[in-house]
């Protein structure tokens, strides 16, 4: 029998150690999360619709309610009492805070130690963290809230069951519409192992076709939302299966470098393998049904990992969609290793976990505190309701992810206006630039070539010019190369804001093409610029 300590432990452990990953994301400025400030713009154009003083009137749309919308709308009810940016914080602070609470809740309702629920930390701070899906992290939390109830249905279904499931399912898909799918899988496994009569089979059946037709309904919507630069990346299988093994560390843990990949990996690793060593259950012989039914969990691991090697990496403009299953899959791998008891050493093993997380993500937040501190120099320089291009012009090798710098997006999130790249053309997310108000022609020539920015063109659309760039000497040769369409306004880091010299049109304009000839691109000018300073010396 468990002592009451031991128990109580059981209920603050998971608790202690979300709040310990959430701490940082509120103690530093802002977090090293790719596109949350991107989600951020889009809560702040949801909170200053019909302001004609923040973006032009009519130019923008809601469309909702849609899948993965569930992140705005909680920010969004928060940002009437506090900033925006908090309000996005304080939700991602939530999620870390509840995934392992809720992992340790599955774990209990198994009868198994809730202590492995640590090894959730990571999964949660790694690659949905790094790229800022904050979708996915929301419907992965959610994801194991409704793993429960899955058990329970599968257990005893009926009616009221039935109807818990179809409003989980409606949750899920408005978290992210994977976690909805992957809830489905689950019910699904269990309708096939557990059902037998007919009854039984109708109950199960029906949160499975709540998903399955919500899915249906928003693929069609999508098409018609999607954008241009979403439409060009059209569908990728992407690498084969052997390459996809080499992208696990990265894929679970987000992009930490090599030597703090294995850190976290050595340690994440050994905790697994002391809980699977203390369940210590012996291999027996068991009927089908109920051999699949016990080992479920190793099961989910198996064929979540499976999608993982072979799912299309693109579809229909969505990217990344393989990985989507390796954090599904880690969560039945811990499953299927935790034992009911653990041992104090074990414990401690399990207890490094999240300390290795925020220790080894430490450096990215310090270097997100820095970079979002000097980005908010050059907000505060720019006039509300602008169109603002951003162009990451660090060198960098050609990649899946295109070069735009999500942070920049801080500035739709706190001027309004409208931005080069934004996710108001990106489907399913909530607010969206009317289609006849798209400048597509921009977004398409420079989201993966941002040297192919033509200031004689452009910035006669673009009132500023918000550029990121890592190379201080490159930093030198784009000022001279931007004269004279664009005078430099502030910098600071990596830093700098160029505002416009020539006229330019209104933010509701249509789109237009390239004059012919094309202008002359940023790119060509820096190597005359270049080569000019080099023949001078």
């Amino acid at each position: 029998m468990v002592s009451v300590p031991a128990a109580r432990s059981e209920r603050v452990v998971p608790l202690v150690a979300g709040l310990l990953l959430s701490a940082p994301v509120l103690f530093f400025r802002y977090p090293p999360m790719g596109d949350l400030a991107m989600h951020e713009a889009l809560v702040s154009l949801m909170r200053h619709r019909g302001d004609a003083q923040w973006v032009p009137e009519s130019m923008y749309e809601l469309v909702a309610p849609q899948a993965n919308q569930l992140f705005h709308f909680l920010a969004y009810g928060l940002s009437f009492v506090v900033r925006t940016d908090l309000a996005c914080k304080l939700v991602v602070a939530a999620i870390l805070v509840g995934t392992p609470v809720f992992m340790g809740r599955l774990l209990r309702s198994l009868r198994l130690s809730a202590w492995p629920s640590l090894l959730v930390t990571p999964i949660v701070c790694g690659w949905m963290f790094t790229w800022g899906l904050v979708a996915n992290m929301l419907g992965f939390a959610l994801l194991l809230l409704f793993l429960p109830l899955a058990e329970r249905l599968a257990r005893k279904p009926g009616p009221a069951m039935a109807a818990w499931g179809i409003c989980a399912a409606v949750l899920l898909f408005l978290a992210h519409e994977s976690s909805a799918l992957l809830f489905a899988m689950v019910v699904t496994f269990g309708l096939f192992v557990r059902s037998r009569r007919p009854r039984a089979l109708l109950w199960h059946v029906l949160p499975v076709l709540a998903v399955l037709v919500l899915a249906a309904l928003q693929w069609r919507l999508s098409d018609s939302l999607l954008g241009a630069s979403m439409r060009a990346i059209g569908n990728d299988y992407g690498d084969d299966p052997i390459s996809r093994l080499g992208m696990v560390p990265g894929g679970l843990f987000g992009g930490l470098g090599t030597t703090r990949l294995w850190i976290l990996g050595t340690v994440w690793i050994t905790g697994l393998v002391a809980s699977a060593v203390a369940k210590g259950r012996g291999v027996r012989s068991l009927p089908l049904r109920v051999a699949l039914w016990r080992h479920r969990y190793a099961m989910f691991a198996a064929a979540f990992f499976f999608l993982f090697l072979v799912f299309p990496m693109s579809l229909g403009g969505t990217t990344l969609l393989a990985h989507r299953f390796l954090p599904a899959a880690c969560l039945g791998l811990i499953v299927a290793c935790a034992a009911p008891l653990l041992d104090l050493p074990r414990k401690a093993l399990l207890a490094v976990v999240p300390v290795t997380v925020v220790a080894v993500q430490m450096k990215n937040y310090v270097q997100a505190d820095r970079n979002y501190r000097d980005l908010q120099e050059m907000i505060a320089r720019l006039p509300q309701n602008v169109a603002v291009a951003q162009l990451d012009l660090t060198p960098m090798r050609p990649g899946r992810a295109a070069p735009v710098h999500g942070a920049s997006n801080r500035v739709l999130a706190e001027r309004g206006g409208r931005m080069l790249f934004a996710m108001t053309d990106m489907p399913p997310n909530p607010i969206y630039v009317r289609r006849e108000w798209q400048w597509n022609e921009a977004v398409l020539r420079l989201v993966n070539s941002p040297y192919a920015f033509m200031p004689s063109h452009d910035l006669t659309r673009f009132s500023y010019l918000l550029a990121f760039n890592r190379r201080a000497d490159l930093r030198q040769l784009v000022q001279k190369a931007l004269e004279p369409e664009a005078e430099l306004v502030a910098s600071k880091g990596d830093w700098e804001l160029y505002r416009s010299t020539l006229p330019t049109v209104s933010l509701n304009s249509p789109d237009v093409l390239l004059p012919s000839p094309a202008p002359e691109m940023l790119a060509d000018r820096v190597k005359r610029v270049h080569g000019d300073s080099v023949r001078s010396r």
